[in-house]
């Protein structure tokens, strides 16, 4: 018997405020107030027991499970909680300090489930299943019929006959009710239908393990992915999320629950000689069930037609209601040739290194991609982001950087303006232009790439970076949160997060948070950076110098190893005066050098040095100057009136 699925939402409501478990969201008056993932979780703790003391020891057991952490980072917690609360109507506070023993939260709390529009879906759905199964079992009732009525007449009484025929009639009028129904149900709107709201598209497979292409197998999912990414009703994991799970023998289900989605498609293909033949099916996580399945023949050079096809029957098995826009978006193809396309996915993988290697051949994949197919505007969309990385990841000075990014942002926008990775890429080479940096314009810019594709992670995340530059922490972290959603396991964007909780000072929350991102990239050399100047706040220097040795050697243990302990030595000796003296006696790269001992004669006291190396960091554009509204490290220097020369070097504004 069919059975209805009901997928409820889960609310709390206290005050003007509702708190989302499912999308794990607190709101005020529907808008969303910011707070951290590890915050948002003490309030939940905290509701789920409403008007019950909770220990302190309770509340750290089930916010930090798997971490130690003290209990000060509780405790900034709940001041960070207050704030954002505010009082209630009787001026109240929301949060009750228990002396001795923990907190209680006091407001009075309603606990809702809204079943409707999931379970009006789940019907749906359910419905058009059991009426193909049962329009199959009638079809062949009817052949039968025909086939051996003669028999059955002659063999049965007329009891059973009548038995039967009451059988019959009552099947045809369950199948008439639930045609009613679908018909019914189709005519109102409806969210992503079968209760999906995320979806994982895995890289295919081989049908056959010998003759693999890897990056065929990739770029197939990438294709998917790039045209699921322009339906608005549900949330696609991006392709840099997918590139783990290119392993033969994935488990997909254990994919799927790493990546948190509801659904994922599963494919294999096999290639022999000019012709293709891709299998795929649609699958829900929770149980497994598959939900549609395809096979496809078709020469190699229709490979684009193939494509779209899955594209648009993974649409309709998942019964989306899309715009007209967006099934133009839908069919769009932005190359029409398979050697660019194929370019362009290597160029995508060496990218999310963040290394300067992968830099490297992710650009010359990208040029190469560019001179198969001229008019690949993806293309040119991620070498502009390469250009961009160059300063960065591999030395290159922002005033050689800045016009190679320029000329292609430039020609992917002419190519295709509504191209939201283009936007994204023009967003962040305007703040990158040593002479002229447009901050109002690449915030324009962020929101036109967003409001094109509100599902494209990097320009949540890229948006944070801006907001966070500009001061604008609170605004940067619900970004932030939007990026995670949209990606949870992107090393980046958790960065990003622990960006938010350095420059907000909350330096034991930081630490865990950048500890995790480096789970997830363990040689992501900006979280190294980060987690060093965490724990030089935190006056950690011995855990300090782990990190910095790791970034100024890279990969090189040996070069690691012997500045480690140079580095221990100097502050084993003289403290933490010995450690910066030592900072400026070590070789630095000539793009890094104006920086890093801007930092050290920072904290050697000695100011009128530190404004000279960070004038020149400024005047050479280095990336860390762009925090330096929020950064920490220059709050010894905020007051001095020679701060302001410094942001407007780096055409901050003041």
């Amino acid at each position: 018997m069919a059975s209805v699925t009901r997928q409820a939402k889960h609310f709390y409501e206290f005050g003007s405020f509702r708190l989302d478990t499912a999308e794990r969201v607190l709101l005020r008056d529907g808008q969303p107030v910011p707070l951290t993932p590890k915050a948002l979780q003490t309030l939940l703790v905290l509701v789920e027991s409403s008007g019950r003391i909770l220990d302190k020891d309770v509340l750290l057991s089930r916010v930090w499970p798997d971490t130690f952490v003290e209990e000060i980072t509780l405790a900034q917690n709940i001041s960070t909680l207050r704030k954002a609360l505010g009082v209630d109507q009787e001026g109240r506070q929301y949060i009750e300090t228990v002396p001795r023993r923990g907190y209680r939260f006091v407001a009075s709390v309603s606990e809702w489930r809204d079943e409707g529009a999931d379970l009006v879906v789940a019907e749906h759905s359910r419905s058009s299943i059991v009426i193909e199964q049962q329009v199959e079992t009638l079809e062949a009732a009817q052949v039968a019929k025909a086939t051996s009525l003669p028999a059955i007449v002659q063999g049965e009484s007329r009891a059973k006959m009548s038995r039967r025929l009451v059988a019959i009639v009552a099947c045809v009028v369950v199948i008439g009710l639930a045609i009613a129904g679908y018909f019914l149900l189709s005519s109102k709107p409806r969210p992503a239908g079968l209760g999906i709201r995320s979806i994982a598209v895995l890289p295919f497979k081989p049908l056959l393990a010998e003759g693999r292409d890897e990056s065929l197998e990739l770029g197939m999912a990438d294709a998917l992915i790039t045209k699921l990414s322009n339906l608005r009703q549900i949330v696609v994991r991006p392709t840099t999320a997918m590139l783990r799970y290119t392993d033969a023998a994935q488990d997909p289900l254990a994919a799927g629950r790493e990546q948190g989605v509801d659904s994922l498609i599963e494919g294999r293909l096999q290639r022999s000689g000019d012709k293709i033949r891709v299998t795929v099916q649609l699958i829900r996580v929770s149980d497994g069930a598959p939900l549609w399945a395809g096979t496809f023949d078709e020469s190699f050079t229709n490979l684009f037609a193939v494509q779209d096809s899955i594209s648009k029957q993974a649409t309709d098995a998942l019964l989306l209601h899309i715009s007209g826009e967006e099934k133009l978006r839908l069919a769009k193809n932005y190359t029409d040739n398979i050697e660019a396309y194929q370019l362009y996915i290597k160029g995508r993988y060496f990218s999310t290194k963040l290394s300067a290697e992968g830099n490297t051949k992710a650009i010359g994949y990208y040029q190469q991609a560019i001179e198969a197919d001229p008019k690949y505007a993806l293309a040119y969309a991620g070498l502009a982001d390469s250009y961009s990385f160059l300063p960065q990841l591999n030395g290159v000075p922002a005033s050689e950087a800045y016009p190679k990014e320029k000329a292609a942002v430039t020609k992917a926008l002419e190519l295709d303006d509504t191209l939201a990775e283009a936007h994204t890429s023009l967003a962040g080479l305007l703040t990158d232009d040593p002479g002229d940096r447009d901050w109002a314009g690449s915030e324009r810019e962020y929101k036109r790439a967003i409001e094109l594709n509100p599902n494209y992670p990097q320009a949540h995340m890229w948006y944070s970076q801006y907001l966070y530059a500009m001061g604008r922490l609170d605004e940067g972290t619900v970004e932030t949160q939007r990026a995670l959603t949209l990606d949870p396991l992107s090393p980046l964007t958790n960065l990003n997060l622990g960006h938010h909780l350095y420059f907000s000072r909350n330096y034991d929350e930081a630490i865990p948070q950048l500890r995790n991102t480096l789970e997830i990239d363990p040689n992501l050399r900006l979280a190294h950076i980060f987690l060093y100047s965490t724990y030089v706040q935190k006056g950690m220097y011995q855990e300090a110098i782990s990190e910095l040795a790791r970034v100024y050697a890279g990969s090189n243990a040996e070069q690691e190893a012997r500045i480690a302990a140079d580095l221990r030595r100097a502050y084993a000796t003289s403290g933490e005066k010995g450690f910066w003296q030592k900072i400026v006696a070590l070789p630095m790269p000539p793009f890094d050098a104006p920086f890093w001992l801007g930092e050290a004669y920072l904290h050697l006291n000695e100011k009128d040095k530190a404004f000279e190396w960070l004038r020149k960091a400024a005047d050479e554009g280095h990336p860390g100057m762009v925090w330096i509204k929020v950064d920490p490290l220059f709050d010894s220097i905020r007051s001095d009136p020679r701060f302001p020369d410094l942001l407007r070097r780096f055409g901050l504004p003041y």
